[in-house]
């Protein structure tokens, strides 16, 4: 799959704008970020599957495991913004590469853990190495392809990702059973050091360059003003909240995962099989949702999404445990609910141009995570007290508002220009 990413990119550069003076390679940046992207989502995947084992051991509950999903999406969220600012300061690709090393090191450390609050620690850290990937890689792969092709570079680079999640269940799985959950997660941050090194070593950039174009478009404080200030890019952060209520891998999977597991009580191999297929949509949905969203538009490819999404959790709750209806749905539903986060960040890079995209992903990503925290302890919370068919109903009706703001983008007049 990373093969076919990186020929796919290489196919791009014919139709790429490329700055002569830059450094960056785009298909070979694209490439190494996806695998990074892999190794973090790796990590994302698993942690759902860990949880019914620590709920048991530690005797936890499902407002345990949402704080503890809110708190350290909330620690790694807080590092959002301040990469607007030290993108000026320290190249992006290392900032990238030591993201990496840090995350994988922490996984390493957590397999050592032997209560919940180390377990918590290591995974803070974890998210704290983890938080340049999305802003940063982003905004480096932002300006390495044009407009037309952004979309499937996004995307492609969130499908890198999900391309990890799409292993766990069956190699982390393997792993729980074999050696113990304490053991995977330390093994799983080995992939991460080596990427880290890969990173550093190959991606390049005119970080002088960049820094001369940053300081002459503006203080990262004036940018931030006009990114808060823009009515278009206001409503894409706002879609960006309230979609984060149903969000892929931190929201979606490792409820539904508690779902099937416990209130429909089925076995933990078929648990497995069920998520495998969700993650092979998340794999699937993002590219195929970039290059229709590079070919339709940004906006009419994710108000479509968002209400699949809708009706698609609906339908897995109206299926129960009926493996019939099961098996079929989840894929699709997959490919939909794992497919408006990149098209969303690619619309937000198309309408901040140049050194604000940078500050724009910083703010993005900040809100994205906060309220993903917030969103997980409210989701954990309805889930324990109300059922999950509320909780579930409740990240349906976040789809459903995510699509009613992004309609009142107005598509003409309100985007920035690309950079000469």
């Amino acid at each position: 799959m990373i093969r076919v990413f990186g020929v796919r990119a290489v196919a791009a550069l014919g139709a790429m704008r490329v700055d002569r003076n830059s450094q960056t390679r785009p298909a070979l940046a694209l490439v190494l970020l996806a695998v990074a992207h892999a190794a973090i989502h790796a990590q994302s995947a698993l942690m759902p599957l860990v949880y019914p084992i620590v709920i048991v051991e530690y005797g936890l509950n499902e407002r345990d495991i949402g704080t503890f999903i809110a708190i350290t999406t909330a620690v790694g969220g807080s590092m959002q913004l301040a990469y607007g600012f030290l993108t000026r300061y320290v190249a992006r690709p290392l900032i990238l590469a030591g993201g990496q090393l840090i995350f994988g090191t922490s996984l390493i450390v957590g397999g050592l853990s032997q209560s919940i609050t180390q377990l918590l620690a290591a995974i803070s850290a974890a998210r704290i190495g983890a938080s340049p990937q999305h802003p940063v890689g982003n905004a480096l792969l932002s300006d390495a392809y044009p407009t037309e092709r952004r979309g499937f570079a996004i995307s492609a680079h969130i499908s890198g990702g999900n391309l990890g999640t799409i292993l766990v269940p069956f190699v982390g799985g393997a792993l729980l059973l074999a050696v113990g959950w304490q053991a995977t997660l330390a093994l799983f941050g080995i992939p991460a050091l080596v990427i880290g090194v890969l990173l550093a070593i190959f991606v390049r950039e005119d970080h002088a360059a960049y820094r001369r174009r940053a300081l002459a478009s503006g203080s990262v404080r004036g940018q931030l003003r006009e990114v808060l200030g823009r009515r278009d890019l206001r409503l894409i952060l706002g879609a960006s909240l309230v979609a984060a209520g149903g969000r892929g891998l931190d929201i979606v999977a490792p409820f539904m995962v508690l779902y099937l597991s416990g209130p429909l009580g089925l076995d933990d191999g078929t648990v497995r099989l069920l998520y495998a297929l969700l993650l092979v949509g998340a794999v699937v949905g993002p590219i195929l949702a970039g290059i229709l969203s590079d070919r339709f538009g940004r906006r009419p490819t994710l108000v479509t999404y968002y209400l699949v999404s809708a009706v698609g959790i609906l339908a897995f709750l109206a299926a129960g445990a009926n493996l019939f209806l099961l098996v079929p749905l989840l894929l699709p539903f997959g490919t939909a609910v794992f497919s408006e986060s990149p098209v969303l960040q690619a619309y937000l890079a198309d309408r901040a141009a140049g050194p604000m995209r940078d500050v724009a992903f910083a703010v993005y990503f900040t809100f994205a995570f906060g309220i993903g925290a917030v969103w997980a302890f409210i989701i954990g919370f309805v889930a324990a007290e109300f059922g999950y068919p509320a909780a579930f109903s409740i990240m349906a009706a976040s789809y459903v508002a995510a699509a009613a703001l992004l309609v009142a983008v107005r598509e003409r007049g309100g985007a920035s220009p690309e950079p000469a």
